[in-house]
């Protein structure tokens, strides 16, 4: 194994811990209830506002580093460049979103646009590579892809506020992210 590769396997398995810490730690011990508030509300309202930004900053770090790792070192991927620069719209969509929190109709714009694009990043490039990736690879793409858009959809129908189907995103992302590690 490369120092690259050891690096980018350290990096994004720190920083889902610490994602899946803060998360507990701040769905634990703020006093908002999780079926009617959006997540973004812990970078507000909560007991520790400072720890979830952070967090989110360093989750949209993390993942960019672990796409373009794996982009890069994928023999079989064309279109390379432009899902470099697809999904370094969507870190930087959701650095803004850690960055600047719910007061600013910014934070809005940039949550939307993470949670919407990624999904649909994710199957464009299994679509645009679908002569080229290998069948199971292309398949898992799409599975991830269609699930972060679904699940979300339909849990939206059960719960009042975002928080629940955003957090089923997140996990869905982190799971996508932990496959890219197997390659």
């Amino acid at each position: 194994m490369t120092k690259a590769r050891r690096f980018r396997k350290m990096q994004t398995l720190a920083s889902i811990a610490i994602f899946f810490a803060v998360f507990a730690s701040c769905l634990f011990w703020n006093n908002l209830d999780i079926q009617s508030v959006q997540l973004s509300h812990w970078g507000i309202k909560g007991n520790f506002p400072f720890l979830w930004n952070a967090c989110l900053v360093l989750l949209s770090i993390s993942i960019y580093i672990n796409f373009h790792h794996y982009l890069s070192t994928h023999s079989r991927a064309f279109y390379k460049r432009f899902f470099y620069y697809s999904f370094l719209s969507i870190s930087v969509a959701l650095f803004f979103t850690g960055l600047i929190t719910m007061d600013y109709d910014f934070h809005d714009y940039t949550a939307f646009y993470y949670f919407f694009a990624y999904p649909f990043f994710i199957f464009a490039y299994a679509h645009m590579n679908r002569k080229h990736l290998l069948y199971r690879e292309w398949f898992i793409h799409n599975i991830f892809s269609i699930l972060m858009i679904l699940c979300p959809l339909v849990l939206i129908k059960f719960f009042p506020g975002m928080a629940i189907p955003e957090s089923m995103h997140s996990f869905l992302v982190m799971g996508w992210n932990l496959w890219l590690l197997r390659l």
